[in-house]
């Protein structure tokens, strides 16, 4: 793997096949995601999660940190489904959101699902996607 990390390395580094490989294996290790203000990757990445819990694939948090109301738009976005019935009151509720790092963890520790799951608990089935392993990202 060549080497491209900037700093020190925090925790382990894996490589993997592809993004979507990625994506399990963080939600696979993960307790709660977690939202910077990004661009593009960072707007794909936090609503395949919020797709992944109101299927049922898994229920953890998921938090945007809103530094200077960076995601207020995209929260209204959300609110605008909800107001128009593409997105149900209760799936509005996968996401929290908080202006600082401190009030979004205690919101994520406090998160409780009320949603209802589209679908059962799944787990993945990565040797559709030419992977070898099976991926269960679920709680």
């Amino acid at each position: 793997m060549p080497q491209e990390l900037t700093g020190q390395t925090v925790g382990e580094v894996k490589a993997v096949a592809g993004m979507h490989q990625r994506k399990a294996e963080m939600a696979k290790h993960s307790d709660a995601f977690i939202a910077l203000p990004g661009g593009y990757g960072t707007l794909e990445e936090l609503l395949e999660v919020i797709t992944w819990a109101q299927l049922g694939i898994h229920d953890k948090p998921v938090g945007l940190l809103n530094v200077d109301d960076y995601y207020n738009s995209l929260l209204s976005f959300i609110d605008k489904a909800v107001e128009e019935g593409f997105i149900s009151p209760n799936a509005r509720h996968i996401i929290v959101s908080a202006p600082t790092a401190k009030e979004l963890v205690k919101k994520l520790e406090e998160y409780t699902p009320r949603h209802e799951r589209v679908a059962s608990k799944l787990s993945w089935e990565t040797e559709q996607l030419d992977y070898s392993q099976e991926y269960d990202i679920s709680r």
